[in-house]
């Protein structure tokens, strides 16, 4: 795995072993990156189940003004830490360990407004509906900001959730890819 653009094009991102993490294959990550790219400059991004860091990180590179990475795996969290020592990326980035729904609850006290928010659960998560309505209720998205929401394709998400509304979707195999805004 490795940074596909931007100032660390080519570096490479430590992993983690074992099967509780799926990172973001580099082939989803490039398509989900040429469908936001002008969307990436100076923008304020949130990496939900962020596991290495893959796609905030990505976000850094190619020109984002701050990230923050959140899971709640002690080694995720161990592994995004080395990977943003390793990247140079300390002065742009917040990392935090805990549940989403906890984590999202402090950030929200904070006032940030995020332009992207990529969500990338393990493939059995349940709860995206409801991290949508929670989001969604947090108000912590951009008027204009967009959330990326990667799934299983055996588990489509709603076209409406809350406020937000469904307004693309791909598919890469078993990778499924949803973008919601407002509206």
């Amino acid at each position: 795995m490795r940074i596909i653009a931007g100032r660390s094009k080519g570096m490479p991102l430590q992993t983690i072993k074992g099967r509780n993490t799926r990172p973001t294959s580099d082939k989803v990550k490039e398509s989900i990156f040429n469908i936001i790219q002008d969307r990436i400059l100076d923008s304020v991004v949130l990496d939900l189940f962020a596991g290495t860091g893959n796609l905030g990180f990505e976000s850094l590179s190619r020109g984002a003004k701050k990230a923050i990475f959140i899971d709640r795996d002690i080694i995720a969290v161990k592994t995004i830490k080395k990977n943003c020592e390793n990247l140079g990326y300390q002065e742009q980035s917040e990392i935090y360990r805990g549940d989403v729904l906890a984590s999202l609850t402090r950030i929200a006290k904070r006032d940030i407004l995020f332009d992207i928010i990529f969500i990338d659960p393990p493939y059995n998560y349940e709860y995206g509906d409801a991290l949508l309505s929670s989001i969604n209720d947090f108000g912590i998205l951009h008027e204009h900001g967009i959330i990326i929401f990667e799934h299983d394709t055996k588990s489509p998400l709603p076209d409406r959730v809350a406020n937000f509304h469904c307004y693309d979707r791909r598919k890469y195999g078993g990778t499924g890819v949803s973008f919601y805004r407002k509206g």
